[in-house]
């Protein structure tokens, strides 16, 4: 399972890679939601895969891993019990069960190596460096309010900095500034007269987004994307700031020279392919020989960290891929073996 903040994705497979069951649920960071209803939406999810993975998945399973954004919250004795609770509800034996971070989920979908760095950028940042497939070292990852630079927040905020200064000083939009704010003020012009000077128009529009969730922002940062592509200039100067801190972060937990595999994965990376090719520019001139890959299914690099548990090969790269190639309709490899689920 790939348990993170926004979206919980839950993958039941053979040992030798084949999906038998997929099922998504909602967000089950318990630091986020609250340990109810992560495991709430954890035991969905579970529940939901080995629902679709047949009659008798529930008692073939071998091994379970929970890569679970927020995994730190598990310190807590009463939450770590309620996760586990909700895990064994669902299906899976106790004692068959493991909570890991994301982010060790993420590198094992990107690599079978179990040495390296893996960057998580999405709606918020953090690189990990990965030793043993165990989190050793990280940077970032402190939140939107004192950190996550080149995260989905990041640069939402930073398109939504440049929108309000250019309304406030007024006359024609750039194309970042006008798509970002027809999406926070819809309909909305200034218009000449005393109580409709521009700095006015600027205010309204910090305004309205003051009054949202300060993590919304995010959602704006797609728009940076497509701004870049039309050439504005004030995009492509987001993009390649942020870009620039994503790699300070992988840069600050990897030794100098290391030839180590890096690791991307995340929405803004997936999504983002101004982010992602100045990213990776950026990468391959401070990681020389270094493989530098996205990360594949998550919940597939999960599943895979669990049928090593189950004693599948650790060095067989191609039993990898069949765990973390993406699924090309969504949905599971439907097979007649449906034992030894992993």
């Amino acid at each position: 399972m790939d348990a993170g903040g926004t979206a919980t994705r839950a993958l039941v497979a053979t040992l030798s890679g084949e999906r038998l069951g997929r099922a998504r649920s909602g967000g089950a960071n318990p630091n986020a939601h609250g340990a109810d209803t992560a495991a709430d939406r954890l035991a969905e999810a579970v529940a939901g895969a080995l629902d679709q993975a047949g009659r008798g998945a529930r008692d073939a399973v071998a091994a379970v891993v929970v890569g679970l954004a927020g995994v730190s919250a598990l310190r807590d004795p009463g939450v770590r019990a309620r996760m586990e609770r909700a895990l064994h509800e669902a299906g899976p034996a106790v004692g068959r069960g493991v909570f890991t971070g994301d982010d060790e989920v993420a590198f094992a979908a990107g690599t079978p190596s179990a040495h390296g760095t893996v960057l998580i950028a999405g709606t918020g940042a953090i690189a990990t460096r990965i030793d043993d497939r165990r989190r050793t070292r990280s940077a970032d990852g402190m939140g939107w309010l004192i950190g996550d630079d080149g995260s989905a927040f990041w640069i939402g905020h930073h398109a939504a900095k440049e929108t309000a200064r250019q309304l406030s000083r007024g006359g024609d939009l750039s194309p970042l500034a006008r798509a970002v704010a027809k999406r926070v003020i819809p309909g909305q012009r200034p218009v000449d007269g005393e109580s409709h000077i521009p700095q006015e128009h600027a205010r309204n529009f910090a305004r309205t987004l003051t009054a949202a969730p300060p993590i919304a922002l995010a959602a704006l940062a797609p728009l940076v994307s497509e701004a870049y592509a039309l050439g504005d200039p004030a995009a492509e100067v987001i993009v390649d700031a942020a870009a620039g801190h994503l790699a300070h972060s992988v840069h600050q937990v990897r030794n100098p020279g290391e030839c180590l595999p890096v690791v991307l994965a995340g929405g803004v990376l997936a999504h983002s392919e101004p982010v992602r090719s100045a990213l990776t520019r950026k990468l391959t001139m401070g990681t020389a020989g270094s493989e530098v890959v996205a990360a594949g299914c998550t919940e597939g690099g999960a599943a895979w960290l669990a049928a090593l548990r189950a004693g599948a090969a650790d060095g067989d790269r191609e039993l990898h891929g069949a765990f973390t190639r993406p699924a090309p309709d969504g949905g599971a490899d439907r097979g007649r073996d449906r034992t030894d689920a992993a």
